[in-house]
């Protein structure tokens, strides 16, 4: 039972992590780019993943759609950079301030 529960939560931390470009595994194992080809058309490319190079079918490792992860990606950055602009607004208001202190 207690071996089920870890399992569980393992499964949990897998799901709770796969945000963006994945790094790494939580296993260890590096990520690889996988493209899946189809036979039906050779003017496709195919589906492509971020995948743990000892990935299985069992939940405990990533594989997640490319474009799933670089779209997640695409939302921390844009944060990042809203983030940023604040930060430098709050600083140029910051700045006249000081001048008007010291002029």
């Amino acid at each position: 039972m207690k071996r089920h529960k870890e399992s569980i939560e393992m499964l949990r931390y897998v799901c709770d992590s796969e945000y963006g470009i994945p790094k790494g595994c939580l296993c260890g194992g590096r990520i690889i780019h996988e493209v899946w080809e189809k036979d039906d058309y050779d003017t496709q490319p195919g589906k492509r993943y971020f995948t743990c190079k000892n990935y299985e079918a069992d939940g405990f490792h990533y594989r997640q759609p490319w474009v799933v992860g670089v779209q997640e990606e695409i939302e921390l950055l844009t944060n990042r950079v809203v983030e940023a602009e604040q930060g430098m607004k709050a600083l140029s208001n910051l700045n006249n301030r000081c001048a008007l202190i010291g002029g």
